[in-house]
């Protein structure tokens, strides 16, 4: 368990340097530029719309948010999204205009705001034209 928090934190580390060069960048542009590196509309077919799922019987579970990697390789954090519905059943939200690609983690939130845990989903980053949405299913 250890080990693999170990890892989950490289990782995240590893994206957080990757954004900096990104973000400095985008900085020195002015303030338009820097406002507009969260969702941005896809440049090709490598990245898929997301759809988080959550098995029936998930009743701590109130809301989450996606962190990854965007269709221009950029590392993104979505905002905070409340899975309404029976908890008592699968519960789904879409994220439209925000696309992903590769690993994402998933961020989990109880009904008093505390994170719960973090898993991961794999959108495969190849594309297809007749899809805009990747279901992510988490039982």
């Amino acid at each position: 368990m250890a080990h693999r928090y170990a890892v989950q934190m490289a990782k995240r580390a590893g994206a957080a340097l990757a954004m900096v060069p990104v973000l400095a960048a985008a900085l020195t542009q002015g303030p338009a530029t820097a406002a507009t590196m969260g969702p941005i509309s896809p440049t090709g077919l490598d990245s898929y719309q997301l759809r988080t799922c959550v098995a029936a019987g998930h009743y701590d579970i109130k809301a989450f948010t996606i962190n990854g990697l965007n269709q221009n390789n950029d590392y993104v954090a979505s905002p905070k999204l409340e899975l309404a519905g029976n908890r008592a059943g699968e519960r789904c939200k879409g994220l439209d205009d925000w696309w992903w690609k590769g690993v994402v983690d998933v961020d989990f939130w109880d009904d008093n705001d505390n994170k719960l845990g973090t898993r991961q989903c794999y959108v495969y980053p190849g594309g297809d034209p007749s899809v805009k949405w990747w279901k992510c299913l988490f039982a």
